[in-house]
């Protein structure tokens, strides 16, 4: 098993998670093909990515990495730490068939696109140039559970408070 903070990965996804992002960096690049030809393994390439690809489709794994994201960021939470909310979005420009894709204006471009919104909380200590990742959620406002902006806004913040046990948020 694999510790991070008080949450436990089993054996196989927290190697295969500290496996993907080594190899994410390794090759910069998240192509499948790309990460499957940095691992030194006997298989196939195409056995290699059907691997990656059958962990990758694992039902909630994103809220298993985001849960131990959470965790080791809000243990690093101070009195003093400053927590730094960007409401963004990220467009995903030849993406056609990803499910709930909206329209979301991209700040970059300066004009409207296809793609998600994104919450992201980041903490910074005034005394440090660390920046520590706390909170990453993309939404879409044409998904079923969609309720408001606003919303998914105050249930991140909810999910941080309960994580940094109150720590650092006004009485």
């Amino acid at each position: 098993m694999v510790f991070r903070g008080n949450f436990v990965l089993g054996k196989v996804l927290g190697t295969f998670v500290e496996e993907m992002i080594y190899d994410i960096q390794a090759r910069v690049s998240v192509r499948l093909s790309e990460v499957g030809r940095s691992l030194m393994e006997k298989t196939s390439l195409k056995k290699r990515i059907d691997r990656l690809s059958r962990n990758l489709g694992r039902s909630g794994l994103a809220d298993d990495i985001s849960e131990v994201v959470l965790a080791e960021g809000a243990a690093h939470i101070k009195q003093d730490t400053l927590l730094i909310v960007d409401p963004t979005d990220i467009t995903k420009k030849y993406a056609k068939k990803m499910e709930c894709l909206a329209q979301v204006r991209d700040g970059s471009e300066k004009q409207y696109g296809l793609g998600y919104w994104v919450d992201s909380v980041v903490g910074a200590d005034t005394n440090s140039s660390e920046i520590i990742p706390l909170v990453h959620r993309l939404y879409s406002q044409v998904a079923d559970e969609f309720v408001s902006e606003n919303s998914d806004l105050l249930d991140a913040m909810r999910t941080l408070y309960d994580a940094a046990k109150g720590r650092n948020f006004c009485p």
